[in-house]
């Protein structure tokens, strides 16, 4: 049984790996930036065609209502479960800063503490590093005390992602 996670690219692989590794189980990253939409199609029927695997298709909604998104994905993958698609409200950097309390974002020298993340940008992210580090250094930070209970509470797509992989089965 293998659960593939479609992801954008090495930062969602980073994120996923750190603060849901242990809870997905066996998982294969599929980045899928620059395929077409048929070879996208293609593999998630092939998943669907191999008993006991699934996947999970994470996008960003660049800007969008969650659901707008959605429906704009739903239309570009016609294989793609609804139930199985999931919407990064903005970006990826938005569910990183979600986990890190107003305390660490001191001690990283982060600019700007805001509570609510659902509207932060990956550009506002970058806006909030300390000018002298390097930005993948202060992501690997993040994770490393990324606190998931907080992050849940403070991004509503990520509540909604966090739900719909840790309930339990019907």
């Amino acid at each position: 049984k293998m659960l593939y996670l479609f992801i954008e690219g090495p930062d969602d692989e980073r994120f996923f790996t750190r603060v849901y590794g242990t809870i997905l189980g066996s998982y294969k990253f599929i980045q899928y930036s620059g395929w077409t939409p048929t070879k996208i199609n293609d593999f998630i029927r092939s998943i669907n065609c191999t008993p006991g695997n699934e996947y999970i298709f994470l996008g960003d909604a660049d800007g969008k209502p969650i659901n707008e998104r959605k429906e704009i994905l739903l239309a570009r993958y016609s294989n793609l479960d609804s139930d199985r698609l999931f919407v990064v409200q903005y970006e990826i950097e938005s569910w990183y800063y979600a986990g890190v309390s107003a305390t660490t974002c001191q001690k990283l020298k982060l600019k700007q503490y805001v509570y609510n993340t659902d509207t932060l940008t990956k550009e506002q992210f970058n806006a909030k590093l300390p000018k002298k580090t390097e930005r993948k250094f202060i992501m690997a930070a993040l994770l490393e005390v990324y606190e998931r209970e907080l992050a849940i509470v403070r991004n509503t797509s990520l509540s909604l992602f966090d739900a719909g992989i840790t309930k339990e089965p019907a």
